[in-house]
């Protein structure tokens, strides 16, 4: 499209690629029983990412731009995705073996330990030191569990809560709160530059956001600032309450009321945003493997020594 192809000739010519062409037919369809865009690629399974995006470029009608940031943001999820199945390959094999590995010990070695030591008023410090690992694997299993059940659960029961109890989950939950909040204030700052950069003004911008069902938390966002709007508030005001949306959106509102300016300034945050991103995840996946590893190395050292410090022991004295 890029190169001025109509979308319809750009869909066959990219179903020449046989891995595309039952995409781009589902698309096409779609497209020729008259479906809007986000519709015919929703039907074609793409992410709520690219439909949502897709949504406003049809206001804005800038289908190259969008289709391009919307490959960014999946190269970004792919990308990231794969280290961090590569970063946790290795510690997850070395975590199972070395629970099967204590599974065994617990089985043969501690009752043996128990048995020998029973008879002695004060238990040996390595007896201590293997029921102290055993306890913590053990809880770390549980643990393990209870987080997946739970998490199971919320994904089931979040979508038969009211807006205010999401954000009210959202705001005290310390790492979902982070992850919504760097994801409402990119959408919000991205959608609304788009839209102000096709030339809306900033209250029909506000309620095309509003009216868009795909993000139900950046369109009840979009109400409260039109709502305070209304009031008669300045837009920096309006935003304020948005206890998702980043406080350097606000500062962007204070700083300027041009809207061309203001559009150019969300596009430049929205980019920072992303920057930040990949700074984020770079930096995790350099420190979770790293800190795998030495917890791993502790616990292998800790049974190890737990079991032939005793027997060295008994060897002198022999």
């Amino acid at each position: 499209m890029d190169r001025g192809f109509p979308l319809l000739e750009a869909l066959k010519m990219t179903s020449w690629d046989p891995s595309l062409a039952p995409i781009t037919h589902t698309i096409t369809e779609q497209l020729k029983s008259g479906q809007p865009m986000d519709t015919a690629f929703k039907q074609a399974s793409f992410s709520r990412n690219v439909v949502s995006f897709l949504f406003f470029a049809r206001i804005h009608q800038d289908l190259p731009s969008m289709f391009m940031q919307c490959a960014d943001l999946l190269h970004i999820q792919e990308e990231y995705t794969r280290k961090l199945k590569q970063v946790m390959r290795y510690p997850l094999f070395l975590l199972i073996f070395v629970i099967i590995a204590f599974s065994v010990i617990k089985r043969t070695i501690i009752p043996s330990f128990q048995s020998l030591f029973e008879s002695e008023a004060s238990k040996p410090l390595s007896l201590i030191v293997l029921n102290t690992i055993d306890v913590g694997i053990t809880g770390f299993c549980y643990m393990a569990v209870v987080i997946i059940l739970a998490l199971v659960l919320f994904k089931l029961y979040l979508p038969k809560l009211t807006i205010g109890q999401r954000l009210k989950v959202y705001e005290k939950t310390p790492l979902l709160k982070e992850y919504q909040m760097f994801t409402v204030t990119f959408l919000f700052s991205t959608h609304l530059s788009s839209l102000l950069k096709a030339g809306l003004s900033l209250k029909h911008a506000l309620e095309i956001i509003a009216g868009q069902t795909k993000y139900i938390i950046l369109s009840h966002y979009a109400k409260v600032i039109l709502a305070r709007l209304n009031e008669g508030m300045l837009l920096g005001q309006s935003v304020h309450p948005c206890s998702l949306i980043k406080g350097d959106v606000t500062t962007i509102f204070h700083h300027t009321n041009d809207l061309d300016t203001l559009s150019k300034e969300l596009q430049v945050y929205s980019e920072l945003l992303i920057d930040q991103l990949k700074e984020k995840l770079t930096h995790t996946m350099q420190f979770i493997q790293p800190v795998f590893f030495m917890i791993i190395a502790c616990v292998v050292i800790l049974i190890y020594a737990s079991i032939m410090l005793p027997m060295y022991q008994w060897m002198e004295q022999i």
